[in-house]
This record gives structure tokens, C-alpha cells and sequence, in this order.
């Protein structure tokens, strides 16, 4: 029985889901991130919210970049669990090479959380929802 298998989401039905925020929605990492976690939440699927670091590892690396902020971005993204990471604003700080949705990290660029936290859901001051 493969991993995947064994995954407690659909990691293509969840990409395909959650695809269309990424065109539709203005909001940057840490909005998209709360609409998702909102979306997880109404759905009852489990995740946390991260806080962090996009480090280009590559360009870490690389001594002809001459300062280390020229390599990372205070980002934020979501965890699903078993490795999985939703991040549909990684590639509007560090290009079309960022990964994309909904997957495993890999390749040349880092995800260090540097916080973890609970979705808190919003309440409309006036609405009460």
C-alpha cells in the first residue's frame, strides 16, 4: 500500500479544489493562507497554519549572491501533514520555478517554519459570522 493511499485527503481533489483561488483571489501569502485554512477548516480536514522562511537554497549557495536576504522571503503557507505543504504564493515572491498547490517540498527551495498555529476563525464585528 502506497503512501498515498493511506492519506487521510485527496491530494489531486484537493489541488484541484483549492486551484481556483489562485487565479480569483488578490491576496497575498498570508490572506490565501487564512481563505485556505478557512476552506480546510469548513471541510474538517486537518492542518496548521506556518509561519516562516522560502529560502532558494540555490542561491544560498551560490557565493556570487552577496547578501543572504537576497535568498529567502518571510513567507507563509499551510501544513496538511505527512510532509504536504498548500502554497499557491510561493511563486509571487520567487518565480515560476516555486512549487505550486498542493505538495511535498522539494527542489531547491525550503520551507522553514519558524511558527505553527491553529486556524482562528473570523467573526464579522456587525454580522456575527
Amino acid at each position: 500500500m502506497s503512501e498515498e493511499t493511506c492519506l487521510p485527503f485527496d491530494v489531486v481533489q484537493l489541488q484541484a479544489w483549492l486551484e481556483p483561488l489562485a487565479d480569483i483571489s488578490q491576496e497575498e501569502c498570508v490572506g490565501m493562507s487564512k481563505v485556505v485554512s478557512h476552506l480546510l477548516h469548513e471541510n474538517g480536514i486537518q492542518h496548521v497554519v506556518a509561519g516562516g522562511v522560502l529560502v532558494d537554497v540555490k542561491r544560498l549557495n551560490d557565493p556570487s549572491v552577496s547578501h543572504e536576504e537576497n535568498c529567502a522571503v518571510t513567507h507563509y503557507w499551510i501544513e496538511l501533514g505527512f510532509n504536504y505543504v498548500v502554497d499557491f504564493r510561493a511563486r509571487m515572491w520567487m518565480g515560476a520555478e516555486a512549487q505550486h498547490g498542493v505538495f511535498i517540498p522539494e527542489g531547491k527551495f525550503e520551507y522553514r517554519a519558524e511558527e505553527r498555529f491553529q486556524f482562528e476563525p473570523v467573526v464579522h464585528p456587525k454580522a456575527g459570522w
